[in-house]
């Protein structure tokens, strides 16, 4: 204390020295990691609170590097003061940001980044994860290349309890990290998202509006006195629901319960409607970097009945079979994804399509940095029916590419190609071959959002090419989606 006036050793607070040092190099986009993490030796449990965000213990410094100075004194130095703070904000050091803060907003002008950036940090510190949630994605809207800044969000959902949400962005912050010390606290981090026990739910609402629902070839297409059917329209919505709870057991292992959902209503021409339930459950394996899981399930489809059928959905068909799934990470940036599947499908009325099924897929994911992804995948689909005229079995791949651009907009191109080829000729005397194309372009905002809910636009091209004059066909669309994770 001196005259009365409070010292501040206000370099002890930012963890950093100004002997020897030029701030002046502070670069926003070259911030390889937070300097001061806030993991606490807490993480392992998953329970964790928010009063768990207080900062790991500093170095010491040395004395001689330390400059103590008065508020006062302080506000004499704005440039010291913003660059200080920005290395606070970076560093995720709440009590840095507290004493820097009220000093930067008496600057007569003042960068809406920053304070949004402050603003976060105190929310979270005052235990309002919501309200600090909503301003880091503002944020990232702006700016999704930053770091520090996505380590913080990810805490912050990670502390608030959105596990699906925390964990895609610690999987996308670990492509960025080269450091094995802070590449064990992600892993951490994911280890302990995966031992919670927990509900997980998945929404989603798409409107739709396709003009051809029944794949019709173009109008007038004949084989010999067969005529192909007529195209018909329908607006409506699609929809979807997912929800999954895992049991932690010892060693890694754990039970699971899942069950999905997927339909589509159409309100101007119902005999297209249909509902799809899948309920299962088994056993895994996981740690933070490889998950394996078998289960048994149950699935049962509802179908108005098409162009012949009514304005009133009926059980369709029926299905039992069993699924082998595992995501490993390979490296920090590369992912595989394969899914096995084998079940028996049982119809209500149409008996000449009962038989099995084989299912295949594989896809890899090459994640170079947090803001982009790429991934390539292939299929394998048989269908093995009682009439040998609908058996079939079909090669696909696929490919994608997501990004997350400047201004907050987010873009995914995906595209797919199929070869289908069916066992028997159908009653025309053909053996169907088909070839069949599909583009998907969706756009979206990340900072808009409307109940929790992110809309995006999506625009889907689809085209099959077949030796079968009536399964040869294009359409393409333009809908709006939205989805939750929570």
């Amino acid at each position: 204390m001196k005259n009365g006036v409070k010292q501040i050793s206000f370099l002890s607070l930012i963890g950093l020295s100004l002997i020897g040092l030029s701030l002046t190099n502070v670069a926003w986009a070259k911030v390889a990691r937070p300097k001061n993490d806030t993991l606490t030796n807490t993480i392992q449990s998953a329970e964790l609170k928010t009063s768990s965000f207080s900062s790991m213990p500093k170095k010491e410094i040395p004395n001689r590097h330390i400059i103590s100075l008065s508020k006062s004194q302080l506000a004499q130095h704005p440039r010291l003061v913003l660059r200080g703070l920005i290395l606070a904000l970076y560093q995720n050091n709440t009590q840095a940001v507290q004493l820097l803060l009220p000093l930067y907003k008496q600057f007569p002008q003042q960068d809406n980044f920053l304070l949004t950036w402050a603003k976060a940090i105190e929310a979270r510190e005052q235990g309002d994860l919501t309200q600090s949630i909503a301003y880091y994605r503002e944020l990232f809207a702006l700016n999704a290349s930053l770091l520090p800044l996505r380590y913080q969000l990810a805490q912050a959902l990670f502390f608030n309890y959105e596990n699906e949400s925390a964990k895609i962005q610690f999987e996308k912050l670990r492509t960025e990290v080269d450091d094995e010390k802070f590449l064990g606290v992600i892993d951490h981090y994911l280890l302990t998202l995966n031992q919670r026990n927990q509900w997980i739910w998945q929404v989603g609402l798409n409107f739709l509006n396709d003009d051809n629902l029944n794949n019709a070839p173009k109008s007038g297409t004949k084989i010999g006195n067969w005529t192909a059917w007529e195209k018909e329209s329908g607006k409506g919505v699609g929809y979807s629901l997912s929800v999954e709870k895992k049991w932690p057991w010892a060693d890694h292992f754990f039970s699971k319960t899942m069950f999905n959902g997927n339909g589509k209503y159409y309100w101007d021409n119902k005999k297209y409607n249909e509902a799809t339930f899948r309920i299962g459950g088994g056993l895994g394996y996981q740690t933070a970097l490889v998950e394996v899981s078998l289960f048994p399930f149950q699935e049962k489809r509802w179908y108005a009945g098409g162009s012949s059928g009514t304005n009133t959905m009926k059980q369709y068909a029926d299905k039992l079979g069993i699924r082998l799934e595992n995501v490993d990470w390979l490296s920090k940036t590369w992912q595989i994804s394969t899914a096995l599947e084998y079940g028996k499908s049982r119809y209500k009325i149409r008996k000449h399509l009962d038989g099995d099924y084989y299912f295949i897929s594989s896809t890899l994911f090459y994640l170079p940095k947090s803001t982009q992804f790429w991934f390539v995948g292939m299929d394998f689909h048989r269908e093995n029916t009682q009439a040998l005229d609908n058996a079939y079995q079909q090669k696909t791949l696929r490919f994608g590419w997501g990004q997350d651009w400047s201004y907050g907009i987010s873009s995914r191109l995906t595209f797919s190609y199929a070869n289908r080829v069916y066992r028997e000729k159908d009653l025309i005397g053909i053996q169907q071959k088909n070839r069949e194309y599909t583009t998907t372009i969706t756009l979206w905002h990340r900072n808009i959002h409307f109940m929790g809910l992110t809309p995006k636009l999506s625009w889907d091209y689809q085209k099959s090419t077949s030796n079968h004059a009536f399964y040869r066909y294009d359409k393409n669309r333009i809908y709006l989606e939205i989805g939750k994770i929570f």
